[in-house]
């Protein structure tokens, strides 16, 4: 249909420009023989006649078409070719706006499927070298985030995860670049078609039990939870790790900011306790009174504890990411295992981590870390089964991290292996 009225107004315009064209003729050939100028009126006469010329035309030619016997008139034999040729046009039209609206309909449903299998395929014509080089060395199994997206979504799809049986939930940074298109959570928000929101700065679910709870409320019945939390950090294109040139700044800044600054607050404080404290042990004991900075304070809290071997990493803002990511990781993990009602709401729990890796070009990455569900025994049985790992069904092979890390204590306690 569509190609067939784009057909008819492009015979209309050449119908009009054919007019135009013979009308400057006349005034042009009246203009050279001296001729007086004609008056409007004579204009709209002239095109009139004109274009009543070429439609006498035009119906001679179509009549002259079907009246085959010559004989001045169509008869029935006539007239029966003029019916079957009108159904041969009109379901030539039907076919193809059938045609058209099946392309565009999946050329809409794959749109982003599209994008990034052109990421993927002409990435290496933009790609920053150093930076390309900086992430592997400190995030060496990082996948782009629409590959992570897809690697989740068939990895739960299998284990009965739909949009509609299933509320997706997130603890990462507020900050904007982690909710460009191309990021994994708006990519995963319009996979389950909706995300409530845990994450603070640095990504700490500053939600808190509170917020976990009103989460897990929102669950639809018998339905299953998937959450997913992550620092993040970004790479320039110098390949300096922690350092990103945001959309309309000639200027590199910090990122992951909140992460940073609490590393550098720490550094100037010359604070590095030797004994760990268990995060959401610290989380408990913060004064909110006494500061109007909290969530910055409590990241400096949490992080203070975690930075005993930072001398041996490989960089020490990759190392401070991580141990973000181990911070996140255990604040998750105690709202999960100290929620009581857990399994009389939900009848799953599905629980991602990693580092989102933001980069100016190049796609943006996730360096997945973790990825385990938790399951009721059955319905009359609030009580979870063990946690099952998916990381591998999902994600492959884990990375070594040990460089990246600088020793095995490092790992242990961050339950990276």
């Amino acid at each position: 249909r569509i190609v067939y009225i784009v057909s008819m107004r492009l015979q209309l315009t050449s119908a009009s420009l054919l007019i135009l064209c013979s009308f400057c003729a006349i005034e042009t050939n009246a203009f050279i023989s001296g001729a007086t100028r004609p008056t409007s009126v004579e204009k709209s006469k002239t095109s009139l006649h004109l274009f009543e010329a070429l439609f006498e035309a035009e119906n001679e030619k179509l009549f002259a078409k079907f009246d085959v016997d010559r004989s001045g008139t169509i008869d029935k034999e006539e007239f029966k070719d003029v019916v079957k040729k009108m159904n041969v046009s009109a379901r030539r039209r039907e076919i193809l706006s059938v045609a058209s609206a099946t392309f565009g309909g999946i050329w809409v449903a794959t749109a982003s499927n599209t994008f990034q299998y052109g990421q993927k395929k002409l990435r290496k014509n933009y790609i920053e070298p150093l930076a390309e080089e900086a992430m592997l060395q400190n995030f060496p199994t990082a996948m782009l985030s629409g590959d992570v997206d897809r690697a989740i979504w068939k990895t739960l799809k299998a284990r009965g995860f739909t949009p509609s049986n299933t509320i997706f939930g997130h603890s990462v940074c507020s900050d904007e670049v982690n909710n460009r298109k191309e990021q994994l959570i708006p990519l995963m928000t319009d996979r389950w078609q909706e995300g409530f929101t845990l994450g603070g700065l640095g990504g700490l679910p500053f939600a808190g039990k509170s917020g976990f709870g009103a989460y897990l409320h929102h669950v639809p019945d018998s339905g299953k939870l998937l959450v997913l939390f992550a620092p993040h950090v970004g790479i320039d294109s110098e390949g300096r790790v922690g350092s990103l040139q945001r959309d309309g700044q000639a200027a590199v800044s910090s990122a992951c900011g909140a992460g940073i600054g609490a590393y550098k607050a720490l550094q100037a404080k010359k604070s590095t306790p030797e004994d760990p404290l268990l995060a959401f042990n610290s989380l408990q004991k913060e004064d909110m009174d006494t500061t109007f900075d909290p969530q910055l304070t409590q990241i400096i809290d949490s992080l203070a504890p975690r930075l005993n071997g930072i001398q041996e990493s490989s960089d020490s803002v990759a190392f401070v990411t991580y141990q973000m990511y181990g911070i996140i990781q255990e604040l998750i993990t105690a709202c999960i295992t100290q929620t009581p009602d857990l399994f009389q709401n939900a009848s799953e729990v599905a629980v991602v981590g990693g580092i989102m890796i933001n980069r100016r070009k190049g796609g943006d990455f996730f360096q997945p870390l973790s990825f385990e569900t938790r399951k009721r025994s059955s319905s009359s049985n609030p009580e979870p089964e063990a946690p099952i790992d998916l990381f591998e069904e999902a994600f492959g092979k884990r990375p070594n991290l040990r460089e990246v890390m600088g020793s095995e204590a490092t790992l242990e306690r961050m339950r990276i292996q």
